[in-house]
């Protein structure tokens, strides 16, 4: 077992637990990061306030790598004072195929629904669906998002344009 802080003396008495992990498990702790930072940052190109504390919490897990022999997954640059995954971590992730599933799965169901939002305020228009009740507005953009997930599924984007 691997212990992230044997001792308990890196936070104020009382103020933490120890967890105990098994190589695999850590192994899998660092997919199951890799999953949540591709989510809150694989889209940013800056490093938002808000999302510090997981940067931060991250950082503190890659470091126990190298120690528990994972330095072929997570590398350490000393000029930054940071950690990152190695090119073997990116190339070889267990992880990047939920990640993939999940964008792919992600980007179909967003465009359905939002054409589907727009075909039914162009052709419903705004006050009539207004008047419907949720269920209404539920079955009749289910309607509208029914077409495109047809469309989708046996043409994909082939027959998607923007006209002038």
């Amino acid at each position: 077992m691997i212990s992230l802080d044997p001792d308990n003396s890196s936070l104020p008495k009382g103020s933490k637990m120890q967890i105990d992990f098994s190589k695999e498990e850590y192994s899998t702790f660092l997919e199951i990061l890799e999953i949540a930072t591709w989510v809150l940052l694989a889209h940013r190109t800056d490093e938002p306030e808000n999302r510090k504390k997981y940067q931060d919490f991250e950082q503190k897990i890659f470091g126990y790598a190298e120690a528990l022999d994972f330095g072929d997954l997570i590398m350490s640059d000393e000029e930054l004072g940071k950690y990152f995954p190695t090119r073997e971590h990116d190339e070889n992730s267990p992880a990047r195929p939920f990640i993939d599933e999940f964008e792919d799965e992600t980007f179909w169901d967003e465009l359905t629904d939002r054409l589907a939002d727009r075909d039914m305020l162009r052709i419903l228009g705004d006050k009539k669906i207004l008047k419907m009740t949720p269920e209404e507005r539920f079955m009749a953009h289910h309607d509208f998002e029914e077409k495109y997930e047809e469309e989708f599924e046996e043409h994909g984007i082939e027959r998607l344009e923007i006209r002038d």
